[in-house]
């Protein structure tokens, strides 16, 4: 009787296991200093170089130390950003990229975008070869604050005081953040194999 018939498949056939995934949240602001570094010095870097990708759950909140406020002048929600409107706008434009864009893509393009601290996405999306026509319809058809909102209900609720901050498997260690910042790969070593008991092959 044939294998397939009965269902069975040789080794070879098998289908890979699915790896774990640590959720890691990245409250950040698009242009804090702080935010850019580690974004791109840190994260990236560590989730490239081993092969974190497939283990990482990864969740962006570009909103950072913004705060809602009601304009009662003219009746609606607005909003106050660390670095002044640009950044609010910018933040917007990072979490339409997020809404409209697989997140690893995403990732990339707002690598990109941070870098040299120009933000342009026509010409990372040039370089990368995306379409962002509907994440620039987004910033364009709708409010700014509409936009951050969901992000900055998440953000508003830990109370963080510093930007950028770090957050394992939906866990704000408040502490923390400092060591994080700077030996971050040491701590996701430390809060995947606590998760899943899993030392992984770059941890040592």
């Amino acid at each position: 009787m044939s294998l397939c018939l009965l269902g069975w498949l040789r080794p070879d056939q098998a289908p890979a296991p699915k790896l774990p995934k640590l959720t890691l949240a990245i409250h950040y602001e698009a242009l804090c200093p702080d935010s850019i570094f580690f974004v791109r010095r840190r994260l990236h870097d560590a989730l490239l170089d081993n092969d974190w990708w497939p283990r990482t759950e990864l969740k962006l909140y570009p909103f950072g130390k913004a705060a809602f406020y009601n304009n009662t002048e003219i009746g609606e929600l607005q909003l106050f950003c660390q670095h002044g409107r640009e950044e609010c706008e910018l933040n917007a434009l990072h979490a339409c990229v997020l809404e409209h864009l697989e997140l690893r893509k995403a990732f990339d393009l707002i690598y990109c975008m941070l870098r040299s601290y120009t933000n342009s996405i026509d010409a990372c999306a040039a370089r990368l070869s995306l379409d962002v026509t509907a994440a620039k319809d987004c910033k364009r058809t709708r409010k700014t604050p509409e936009i951050l909102l969901p992000y900055g209900r998440e953000t508003l609720a830990l109370g963080l005081s510093f930007v950028p901050t770090i957050v394992f498997d939906n866990n704000f260690e408040p502490y923390e953040q400092s060591s994080i910042r700077y030996n971050f790969e040491a701590h996701f070593c430390r809060e995947y194999k606590r998760k899943f008991h899993i030392t992984l092959p770059t941890c040592g």
